[in-house]
């Protein structure tokens, strides 16, 4: 599985090009981003795909020097149950 890079998002494709999970996030600030939507197909569900996009928005964040505001609740989620996130979420 490769994830690739978009315009303010991480994605997976299926083998016909058709995106079948993905993570959004939005630049706000100077140094904040916000984690605003993450959705994985149900054929994806139990294979820890959402966890290693929101890892990657982690990467890249911290690469940028940005803290984070995980308002998905899947986002949100990881960052509460990940003590290695605590470091790079906005406010914590």
């Amino acid at each position: 599985m490769e994830i690739l890079e978009g315009n303010n998002s991480f994605y997976v494709n299926d083998e016909h090009g058709n995106r079948v999970a993905e993570v959004v996030f939005v630049p706000t600030g100077e140094h904040l981003t916000i984690i605003e939507h993450t959705e994985v197909d149900p054929s994806l569900k139990g294979q820890g795909v959402g966890k290693q996009l929101v890892a990657r928005v982690v990467e890249r964040m911290r690469q940028e020097n940005r803290k984070i505001i995980p308002l998905c609740p899947f986002a949100r989620h990881e960052f509460d149950t990940t003590r290695a996130y605590d470091d790079i979420r906005a406010g914590g």
